[in-house]
């Protein structure tokens, strides 16, 4: 029977959970980014934050709107934890922590969409990973939360498994972490779309950590959470907070476009075959045409232009369609039914569950949306276009048995 996956699906660990860590909370900063404080971990301030950075982290600190001024009626909602079910679609929860009890009740709810396996990012650990300044100690916060989740998600009987944290400044230590999670069950990690340090991912220095992860049979995931984009600072030189949140969300695929080119063009495809990077909420639309224009651009009329001669084996669509794998949001905006056409192997089903921008019922809403592509095509993006890359790495993803936990 052919397994359902879902690759981008949250959870939070407690408010409290570094209190099982003494040493290392006695080092945290209680406030985010450590070097220009503006918000507390679960709150309306951190939301606005991540609706903002991406065009303030250009602008002097002292130019910056006020945080306050940025969060909406809306934020507070959201992070209210007497609110109803008007906010996003009934049941969700945006900041739903991990518990004996939410952790059953999640396996439940994957038992009734059908569900095999659901990857499970936490969005502390993202914060953590971009608004911590100090990598060590980045990284000690990143070991400590990984410890953490994967302890309280082993409840799931292998139904959910955690995207593992880390940072990339020391890669060596990267690589000790990832193999540690990995004996922990973890099949993924978080990676960013732009580099951390002077090494960027497409650098044949970072050939030994592709090696490792594709032995350790691994996919990094590169999280809209951690793919801030560029923008010129002036266009924050406004008094409406709307404009800058707008334009800091406006184009999640601009780093996802970055990455993608370095990746095929810088051979890291072509070194490393079995390696996957899977672009979570970014968008789906934009592979398309980013995949033609790098195409577009290895043919011998514009090669020499901007490439010079493109010497590597396969197209880059080929490239594309045999190392990337994108999500769409399970949205009526973000359809994979174009990127299904044109590159069958590439679109993967994931749930955003339980973010307000998700879906509570995202098999159903896939059941309509495909409903008049073929059966094959379905089952590839619900499941087998990413359990195929688990399985070229020789590591296959075995598929537990429904209802455990519940």
């Amino acid at each position: 029977m052919a397994v359902v996956l879902d690759v981008d699906s949250h959870f939070e660990p407690e408010a409290a959970w570094s209190d099982e860590f003494p040493a290392l909370k006695s080092r945290l900063p209680d406030r985010y980014p450590d070097h220009d404080p503006r918000f507390r971990m679960a709150t309306p301030e951190m939301f606005a934050w991540f609706v903002s950075d991406d065009l303030l982290r250009s602008v002097a600190p002292e130019e910056r709107m006020p945080i306050e001024r940025i969060v909406t009626d809306g934020m507070r909602a959201l992070y209210d934890p007497g609110r109803g079910p008007e906010v996003g679609y009934p049941g969700a929860d945006q900041h739903l922590e991990l518990t004996p009890a939410t952790v059953a009740a999640r396996v439940r709810w994957l038992d009734a969409q059908g569900i095999d396996i659901q990857n499970v990012i936490s969005g502390t650990g993202y914060t953590l990973a971009r608004a911590v300044s100090d990598p060590g100690l980045a990284m000690d916060a990143l070991e400590a939360l990984n410890t953490w989740m994967s302890e309280r998600l082993s409840g799931a009987g292998g139904r959910m498994v955690l995207a593992a944290n880390v940072r990339f400044e020391d890669l060596d230590r990267t690589i000790r972490e990832l193999t540690r999670m990995r004996e922990r069950g973890s099949r993924t990690f978080l990676l960013p779309s732009e580099p951390q340090g002077a090494i960027p991912p497409n650098h044949p220095d970072y050939d030994r950590l592709w090696s490792a992860v594709t032995d350790l049979g691994m996919v990094p995931i590169v999280h809209v959470g951690l793919s801030p984009a560029i923008y010129h600072p002036a266009w924050a030189n406004t008094d409406d907070p709307a404009v800058i949140r707008v334009i800091s969300v406006l184009e999640p695929q601009q780093q996802a476009l970055v990455f993608l080119n370095a990746m095929v063009l810088g051979g890291v495809f072509e070194r490393h075959p079995h390696l996957t990077v899977v672009f979570a909420e970014h968008g789906i639309d934009w592979i398309v045409s980013a995949t033609s224009r790098l195409d577009a651009l290895a043919q011998p009329g514009l090669s020499p232009l901007l490439l010079g001669e493109y010497r590597l084996a396969m197209s880059p669509a080929e490239y594309v369609r045999r190392n990337v794998r994108v999500t769409p949001l399970p949205v009526p905006h973000e359809s994979p039914h174009a990127a299904l056409g044109l590159l069958a192997e590439v679109p993967v089903f994931s749930t955003d569950y339980p973010h307000f921008e998700g879906s509570a019922d995202p098999v159903g809403h896939y059941s309509r949306e495909l409903a008049d592509l073929g059966p094959e095509v379905r089952t590839a993006f619900m499941g087998e276009n990413l359990a195929g890359c688990f399985a070229r790495m020789g590591d296959p993803l075995t598929g537990p048995t429904m209802g455990v936990a519940s």
